[in-house]
């Protein structure tokens, strides 16, 4: 049986801890303040713990720190782990902010609230003799990480106006490929403070890379029918709507999920954790036909 070095709800507990910690100093500042009550800020930073454990975002300090206590054989570091964590909850409240149409000021709010007290924990957390590198690695992962709404959306189109499936295909694996770039801060922020070697850092990029293509492609199957509500559209999705089959989907998704692969010292070393962190429908073939049947149902 595969065992974690590192959980979700650990990954969890570390937010939750920043959010209590924000609850003591908002609850010293309510008597100096001129209103009853205060903004409860806490309660906002804790929306994020929310979401993580609806499986509403992603954690992907989980698969880093997990194939990094097997490639290392000893714990990550707190500093890192604690350093990951913000950052996941910074880049989950920067995609709502971008992928939400109409924000509500309470929602505004609560996203600004992560953003900001996230950004400090990062900052607190990181060992200041690696602050250096660990700032660069986070200049380039913004810089990448921004690009994705604009590659997702010419890479679309590109799939939309594709005839054959082997286009469509090709246009699927490059869109997967970049969107699994929002892991790569995750990757070279472990590297750094444990300090691998140059090789050892580039394959476990590539994997995690690997992984997060996995992952964002099975995740996409199980939120069809929310992405139908807001509005959003995924390679999953037209697959969905354009193919003339379940098993016709289902091929094109086992075909686009046999592109992205682990090498083969990575499948020796933690193939079996990031295996599991994939989560992959039970059974594909039924999870496809409902989504292919929601996708039929709420579309013109």
């Amino acid at each position: 049986m595969t065992t974690l070095a590192i959980s979700r709800e650990e990954v969890r507990s570390l937010h939750a801890d920043l959010a209590d910690d924000v609850a003591g100093r908002e609850a010293r500042l309510g008597a100096e303040l001129p209103v009853d009550s205060t903004a409860d800020v806490a309660a906002r930073l804790r929306e994020v713990v929310g979401k993580w454990e609806r499986g509403r975002k992603s954690v992907r300090t989980v698969p880093a720190c997990n194939a990094y206590a097997r490639v290392c054989d000893e714990p990550v570091p707190e500093s890192v782990k604690r350093t990951l964590t913000a950052l996941d909850a910074t880049i989950n409240v920067l995609d709502d902010i971008i992928d939400t149409r109409d924000l509500r000021t309470q929602e505004k709010i609560a996203l600004t609230v992560n953003a900001a007290f996230s950004g400090v924990a990062m900052v607190g957390s990181c060992p200041p003799a690696y602050r250096a590198d660990v700032e660069d690695a986070l200049l380039e992962y913004y810089t990448s990480v921004f690009q994705i709404p604009l590659v997702e959306r010419e890479l679309f189109e590109h799939m939309e106006a594709a005839d054959a499936t082997s286009q469509k295909l090709a246009a699927a694996e490059a869109l997967y490929a970049y969107r699994s770039c929002d892991i790569d801060a995750f990757a070279r922020i472990p590297a750094i403070v444990m300090d691998v070697g140059e090789e050892t850092e580039r394959r476990m990029l590539e994997d995690l890379r690997a992984y997060r293509c996995r992952r964002l492609l099975y995740k996409d199957i199980g939120d069809v029918e929310r992405d139908l509500v807001d509005g959003d559209v995924t390679p999953v999705i037209h697959f969905l709507g354009a193919s003339a089959s379940t098993d016709a989907v289902v091929d094109s998704i086992e075909r686009l999920h046999d592109r992205f692969t682990y090498s083969t010292v990575g499948r020796r070393q933690y193939g079996d954790v990031l295996e599991l962190l994939e989560e992959p429908p039970e059974d594909l073939h039924a999870a496809v036909r409902e989504a292919r049947q929601n996708v039929l149902e709420m579309t013109p």
